[in-house]
């Protein structure tokens, strides 16, 4: 018999009653599978695509789309194809078992090189290697084999197979090799033992000649050829007396392949443009222009030798004191985390080979600066003027363009919080201010405020504290400069490069529809500009319904649907010389599938099938519970039912939260000891799960939560299929912070779980996220706690927000988690609750403190443990289960000693 649910205005068929299939087992969980890195051959007749299992085992699947069975390489990965079509690099990695034994005898862990011959379906190991890439044409690859000591020397042997005849070329002492872009040539740069045979050279894989470019006991760095040409750039070392750093200089040669020309050389020790006090750092990498007529470099500061001698004699051991100044804008934790990342700051300067000239593209090491793709302009991002804003989470900027011909720099925008994009040849560039776009002129600094009848491009329902909106986002620059992309709460317009004139391309406001530009690269990577040429694929997500797909804009500007439906679509790439694109469909109750297809994405037949044995497993199902916030707010949660549900039963439920939820109602989820908080595991033990979206209010987070949070759960409770009296709540983070608050406000649950929660807004206020080195201040008023004011500025509403400070009003158990190197959410916050806790007489609280451990737990011995604990727990407090003795007496300290065989670290041990 069948009966139908009513969800959303949609008739949706339930099963009312039906064979029972067997719950998945925890023993079990290790064959699912989710799916991992694919590709698509660039005339897109071929895919492939990774397997990944919850017990870490993979296999790389490959198929010719027109053969309905895929050739299977365990523990393949990383699949690439050549550019001819006619031949597949991969990466194998060991397997679990050999990995874990590896790693037992402290060896290193490394993969192999593959290639598999699509015509053939022949395999061939090349090796253990670091890397492994084809020429631009496709005829060669290049395998670097791994050094024999990279601690001494970071040099090896790179194999050169010409894949037409097999024959194989070895070439030692190779720290690095870039093959040109189209063609095969092949540069390296070699390191040998004592260095007297460092160089460049240059293999004409073709015609198998080999030429020295450069030689000298110097060190070369950073090659890059210039996109579509056979030119080439290089840093070479430069050693100078009185300076601890390293200068390089650059050499460039052009039109390589025949006989080698000479190179134009930088050389900032020979009356180059460059100041004395500035050097050519290796942390950037050169970047050709378009045209070739100019490298950016990166240029730093140069650090003199150190005087070592003492000031004075008999002076002591100087002190390793640390000065924390209040006018710091990044505090010393945040430099010293960031230290590295400084280290390779630079300056972009664009160096003109045909005269020399060296333009500075930026003037500070902490602007963030953007070169065209095809002109000489730089834009540069500064913060500097706008110390206090940056400091806590009021940003500002200044925007200044550079023309790298002759080195004007002109101001574009002062004091914006949003920025846009740059027009590829440099001439335009978009920002965002006073609710409206704005385009501006590089060269005239003639800005045009972009005013389109029936637009609003600023978004105003966030609920992040703010002191101006910002907008809905950014599209991209057409690759012609003709028009740009901007976005409004659900629709995509098209604005002419002047600003005066827009067309609104979608029409999803309707139907309530978003959409947005789709990055259309491998592992999401899209291109800098739209190309005007080819279909730009555009994302679609129905705000209300959750439904999702894709859509083309056509070169036309005619926007076509091409799939919709209630699923989630993800893993979205397209091949490279054809429109034939790949991506996965799933649903809670269907695991994800790859289709490939052209650009009838309705008709896309299935290429990849992952978790076939799933339908033979009792499931449960999701839907969207619609409530309605005590403040009026219209809201959504997602609904997982338990697997094998009986309406005829009323289940225990666990109650997920953090901020909004429900877009994941279509999620598939894999059951996993390792993820703790798992969906997927809940429901086959027998719950409802419930994730209700969050929204909160400027100055009130703890207040509004509730607003949400009690709405919601009394939503499910009155579609009568959960007991009342068995929800629980849990959380991790912010979520923690939910779990930790909730309880201390209501008695709506029977128990919560917090992991890793803020349960002290006062200390907390004033704590650093240590793994960043950010003070919480940085984000505390205007990110995700929304306190807008500092606690002597609102004392009252830090406490009314606070878990610790109602403490006393805790009725139901709770149990906390903690790593004790959490480097987000100090664990004092843990500690501070737990002795509160005790304080005040509360029985039923237990922490749980993980060493060693940070925000998330990374070792798989304690994300197992924590999630069989939370099991334990909530199937005593949610079900009646018989609590273990952890659970009502707690685990002594021998008896800890007693149950774990290696050495115990004290908890706060491995603290930053």
């Amino acid at each position: 018999m069948r009966g139908f649910l009513l969800v959303l205005g949609a008739a949706v068929p339930v099963l009312l009653a039906a064979q029972a299939k067997p719950i998945v087992q925890a023993a079990d969980y290790g064959r699912w599978e989710t799916p991992g890195a694919a590709a698509l051959s660039p005339n897109g007749s071929w895919f492939a695509w990774t397997v990944n299992r919850v017990d870490e085992s993979s296999e790389l699947r490959v198929r010719r789309m027109d053969r309905p069975t895929p050739q299977v390489i365990a523990q393949g990965s990383a699949p690439v194809f050549s550019v001819n079509n006619a031949w597949m690099l991969y990466t194998v990695q060991p397997t679990p078992a050999e990995r874990e034994k590896l790693e037992r005898d402290k060896k290193p862990v490394r993969s192999t090189a593959g290639l598999l011959d699509l015509s053939t379906g022949a395999t061939h190991v090349l090796g253990s290697a670091t890397a492994a890439r084809f020429s631009g044409n496709g005829r060669f690859v290049a395998v670097r084999l791994h050094p024999a000591d990279v601690a001494k020397r970071d040099a090896a042997d790179l194999l050169v197979r010409d894949l037409a005849t097999g024959a194989t070329q070895v070439i030692g002492n190779v720290a690095a090799f870039q093959w040109s872009e189209s063609g095969a040539l092949l540069a390296m740069t070699l390191e040998t033992d004592g260095n007297a045979g460092n160089g460049l050279q240059l293999l004409d894989a073709g015609s198998g000649r080999l030429v020295t470019l450069a030689s000298s006991p110097d060190r070369y760095r950073a090659m890059a050829w210039r996109r579509g040409a056979s030119d080439l750039v290089v840093l070479r070392s430069l050693v100078q007396p009185g300076f601890r750093d390293t200068n390089h200089v650059v050499l460039a040669w052009r039109g390589l392949g025949g006989p080698a020309p000479t190179p134009v050389t930088l050389d900032p020790s020979r009356g180059s443009s460059i100041a004395r006090e500035l050097r050519v750092a290796d942390a950037r990498v050169p970047e050709w222009s378009r045209d070739g007529a100019s490298i950016i470099v990166g240029l730093r500061p140069r650090e003199p030798q150190r005087d070592t001698a003492r000031v004075a004699s008999g002076t002591s051991k100087p002190s390793d004191v640390q000065v924390w100044h209040a006018s710091d804008v990044r505090p010393i934790p945040m430099q010293k985390v960031q230290d590295a990342q400084d280290a390779r700051r630079t300056l972009a300067h664009a160096w003109w080979l045909a005269d020399g000239r060296v333009i500075p593209a930026q003037l500070d090491l902490m602007d963030q600066v953007v070169i065209a793709e095809q002109g000489p302009v730089a834009v540069s991002v500064s913060t500097a003027p706008y110390a206090w804003g940056q400091m806590f989470g009021r940003r500002r900027v200044d925007v200044s363009a550079t023309d790298l011909a002759t080195g004007t720099r002109r101001m574009l925008a002062d004091s914006v919080r949003f920025t846009g994009g740059l027009s590829p040849r440099g001439t335009y560039y978009t920002y965002f201010a006073a609710g409206q776009w704005y385009v501006v002129a590089t060269s005239t600094r003639t800005a045009v405020q972009v005013n389109v009848a029936g637009a609003e491009f600023q978004q105003r329902d966030t609920d992040s504290p703010t002191d101006e909106f910002g907008p809905f986002g950014f599209g991209g620059w057409s690759s012609d400069e003709r028009w740009f992309l901007v976005y409004d709460k659900y629709d995509i317009w098209r604005i002419a490069a002047d600003g005066r004139t827009g067309t609104r391309l979608t029409h999803g406001a309707g139907e309530r529809l978003v959409h947005r530009v789709a990055a259309t690269g491998p592992f999401g990577r899209g291109s800098p500009s739209l190309e005007v040429a080819r279909p730009v694929w555009l994302s679609i997500s129905g705000e209300w319904s959750k439904e999702s797909g894709y859509a083309r804009l056509l070169p036309n500007g005619t926007v076509e649907r091409a799939t919709l439906g209630r699923f989630t679509h993800a893993g979205f790439f397209r091949a490279d010389s054809t429109e034939t694109v790949a991506f996965t469909r799933e649903r809670f109750d269907a695991p994800p599938s790859w289709f490939v297809s052209g650009s009838d994405l309705k008709a896309a037949p299935v290429a990849g099938a992952l978790n076939e044995f799933h339908a033979s497993q009792a499931w449960g199902r999701s839907e969207l519970v619609e409530f309605t916030s005590d403040s009026g707010r219209r809201l959504q949660g997602a609904l997982y039912y338990p697997a094998n549900y009986d309406p005829s039963k009323k289940y225990p439920m666990i109650v997920n939260t953090y901020e909004l939820l429900s877009q994941d109602v279509h999620r598939f989820v894999v059951p996993s000891e390792r993820t703790y908080y798992n969906r997927t595991v809940w429901t086959q033990q027998g719950y409802f799960v419930f994730t209700p979206d969050i929204v909160f209010r400027w100055g009130d987070p703890g207040r509004s939560y509730l607003e949400c949070l009690i709405p919601a759960v009394k939503a499910v409770i009155a579609m009568g299929v959960v007991d009342s009296a068995r929800i629980g709540l849990v959380g991790h983070s912010w979520g923690g912070y939910e779990a930790t608050y909730a309880p201390t406000q209501t008695n709506l649950f029977a128990t919560s779980i917090a992991g890793a929660p803020i349960t002290n807004f006062l200390s907390f206020a004033g704590a650093f996220h240590w793994s960043a080195g950010m003070p919480e201040f940085d984000h505390w008023e205007t990110g995700q706690a929304r306190m807008v004011k500092p606690p002597w500025e609102d004392l009252e509403g830090h406490l009314r927000n606070s878990p610790a400070a109602s403490i006393n009003q805790l009725q139901r158990p709770m149990l906390m988690m903690f790593g004790d190197a959490d480097g987000t959410v100090d664990w004092h916050q843990g500690v501070e609750f737990y002795n509160f806790a005790r304080r005040a007489g509360k029985k039923d609280f237990v922490m749980l403190v993980y060493p060693g451990e940070d925000h998330g737990l990374r070792k798989k011995e304690n994300q197992v443990d924590y999630h069989r604990r939370i099991l334990e727990w909530f199937g005593h407090y949610l079900k009646g289960d018989p609590a273990p003795e952890w659970i009502t007496r707690g685990i002594t300290w021998q008896e800890r000693k007693a149950a774990v065989t290696s050495p115990i670290p004290d908890a706060g041990d491995a603290r930053r």
